[in-house]
């Protein structure tokens, strides 16, 4: 057989398939096209010099965006063979060798790697100089151009190789899939769905999945903490995700089985069809259903923990330094010494001075045990930390006025997963516990932390020479650093402060904290990882409009057949269209109803994780989420609405 009449195959196949092969073209370019833009600003001289924490962060995110493109490219492309398989079959009856059909594949596959390297760097560095100023905006960078945004060939290159890696995995897929199998064999694999499963099967798959997925959901609801929650939402979420899994498979089928079993219902005309389909359908796809739940719910997550960081990051800054500048002292450094430095160059409000300790300790239920030296023995969700300072000082910091009684503490936190005692045990002490509404640590630690306030420095030193910690490497157990911190603005001379700030640092050993570089490493990395939520983000949507279209395609070729024998035996239009309808209704319904289940079990474990950017505004996040539900659940209704009317047009050819 000459190239000729292979290459006009070729031509040809590009013209009948466009509908499977363009958005699988398209929807390559745009996962593999956001990989250009993240390589090419991981290279960008101006963010290497303007923010030098970014292009790490980027990292991070260009490695999972790559897994997860390749996941579903390879996904896409097992749909798309599987359509053509009757194609090759017939090839090969008509007499074309094996051989011929690789050769074709062969091109075929050169062709949309070209296409695929065109779009996605044409379109990368088009879409990337949108990209680039958007995240110097996140970052509040400033004083750019497009200018600083230059075509990357080094990124180029990687991406040809990127794809050209890809497509490589898929020729020797397709060439497993088709060349592989005789004729017969492949006639028969297109028609056949996903392996019928069996009663006992079912059962087994009921049973595991209720118990991973009630297990996923309680460890969700039940943790308590930023550390616990960390240790806990990996297990969680691969509990939930077996549970999601199993339980499509068996409960689905076997709620439909009832149904059917129930003869009031079943054999009425509106449901039979309904039912019958349904059923056939779920002992089928309900893997695909499960896959397109978990990718909706990893979305969800995914922006609304981006949506709520972006807009907390004001309020971070704000939390982390009440004043325009923050020293802390350590050891014998002489205060006066570090005052008379700052005013020779500057003019100063005036000076807030107070002293802290800071420890780890076990809270179990109001009793604060210091730690055992076998740290590994503590559970997370007992284990905190406390800030403790006395009442003098915290109303020298805080410009505060507040007054204890004797015996009293004044308790604040950052959860509230500590109030509720009415005494606590404090270095073996029993003291009566007042709670304050204020939340004094803010965002200054990441971690679940007390703020206590206490009488005098006595009862200060008495805590500290109390809560010792053990030294793992020294083997010795020593007692908590004093910190004087000192919190001023200034008034005067703020541009000849700021020139001398690394010769002040150096004279008084100790770094000096300024709102404005707090706010730049804060919006520096927030920024960064809200980028990486909004580039996963655009993955995953692509990846459920790749799942659900040719999932819809899929089942539209396979039920055309079906409707066809519908209409022959005389059932009404009105009676098919109301089947099809319900049925794709309920198939594209069910993974958002699961997808919000799975968000709202998992909502106080998030709002735990983002404690660790220093955010715990609940309304914040709670409006934020409810948000980014509404958005994904229009979008979801905008690709039902473009899928099921593929599915319709292929019913109705």
């Amino acid at each position: 057989m000459t190239l000729n009449l292979i290459w006009k195959l070729v031509l040809r196949n590009f013209k009948t398939l466009r509908s499977m092969i363009v958005p699988f073209i398209l929807a390559s370019s745009v996962m593999i096209g956001l990989e250009y833009i993240m390589i090419s600003l991981i290279n960008n001289e101006y963010i290497q010099k303007r923010h030098e924490n970014l292009p790490s962060l980027i990292m991070y995110a260009n490695i999972l965006v790559g897994l997860l493109s390749v996941i579903f490219i390879i996904y896409a492309n097992r749909f798309v063979m599987k359509q053509r398989k009757q194609e090759f079959a017939l090839h090969m009856i008509l007499g074309l060798e094996k051989k011929h059909i690789r050769l074709m594949i062969f091109l075929e596959m050169v062709i949309q790697m070209l296409m695929t390297v065109l779009t996605s760097i044409t379109g990368g560095y088009l879409f990337g100089n949108i990209v680039f100023l958007m995240l110097n905006k996140l970052v509040k960078g400033s004083g750019i151009t497009l200018m600083n945004y230059p075509f990357d060939i080094k990124a180029a290159y990687i991406i040809g190789l990127l794809v050209a890696g890809i497509y490589v995995i898929l020729f020797i897929l397709n060439n497993i899939m088709i060349t592989m199998q005789s004729p017969i064999q492949l006639m028969r694999t297109q028609k056949a769905g996903e392996k019928r499963t069996r009663k006992w099967f079912i059962a087994v798959c009921f049973i595991l999945g209720s118990l991973t997925m009630g297990y996923g959901y309680y460890r969700a609801v039940t943790v308590e903490g930023v550390l616990s929650s960390l240790q806990t939402i990996f297990f969680a979420v691969v509990a939930v995700l077996i549970g999601t899994y199993l339980l499509f498979i068996s409960l689905t089928i076997m709620v439909l089985q009832l149904l059917k079993n129930n003869n009031k219902i079943y054999y009425q005309p509106k449901h039979f069809f309904s039912i019958s389909g349904l059923l056939s359908r779920m002992k089928t796809n309900a893997v695909g259903l499960a896959s397109i739940t978990m990718l909706v719910t990893f979305l969800v997550v995914t922006l609304g923990m981006t949506l709520t960081a972006y807009r907390g990051m004001e309020s971070q800054v704000s939390g982390k330094l009440k004043q325009d500048y923050r020293i802390e002292v350590y050891g014998n450094t002489n205060v006066q010494d570090v005052k008379n430095e700052i005013n020779r160059y500057a003019k100063v409000d005036r000076y807030r001075i107070g002293d802290t300790i800071f420890f780890p300790l076990q809270n179990i239920s109001g009793d604060l045990k210091k730690l055992p030296k076998n740290v590994k023995e503590t559970d997370a969700k007992t284990m905190t930390y406390a800030v403790v300072t006395t009442v003098n000082d915290h109303n020298q910091l805080y410009e505060d006025n507040v007054h204890i009684d004797n015996n009293e503490i004044i308790l604040s936190a950052n959860t509230n997963r500590f109030k509720g005692y009415k005494d606590v045990s404090l270095a073996e002490r029993k003291t009566k516990v007042a709670y304050s509404e204020k939340d004094y640590i803010g965002n200054q630690l990441a971690i679940d932390a007390l703020y206590i306030i206490v009488k005098d420095k006595n009862e200060l030193e008495r805590i500290r020479q109390y809560y010792k910690s053990y030294d793992l490497n020294d083997k010795k157990v020593f007692a908590s650093e004093k910190t004087t911190s000192m919190e001023f603005n200034i008034v005067k001379g703020e541009a000849a402060f700021k020139k001398h700030i690394p010769t002040i640092q150096k004279k008084i050993g100790t770094e000096i904290q300024s709102k404005s570089d707090v706010r730049k490493l804060i919006f520096e990395l927030n920024g960064g990882l809200i980028f990486i939520g909004i580039v996963v983000s655009i993955v995953l949507l692509t990846g459920i409009f790749l799942v659900l279209y040719y999932k819809q395609l899929s089942e539209g070729y396979e039920d055309k057949q079906n409707y066809n024998i519908m209409k022959k035996v005389g059932l009404p239009d009105d009676l098919i269209k109301s089947t099809i309808h319900k049925q794709i209704l309920w198939i594209f319904g069910l993974p958002i109803i699961v997808t919000l289940i799975h968000t709202l079990f998992a909502s106080k474990i998030i709002y735990n994780l983002l404690g660790i950017l220093g955010i715990r505004d609940i309304s914040l996040f709670i409006t934020s989420y409810i948000g980014v539900t509404v958005i994904i659940m229009f979008i979801y209704g905008m690709m039902y609405l473009i899928t099921s009317h593929k599915y319709y047009k292929i019913i109705n050819e």
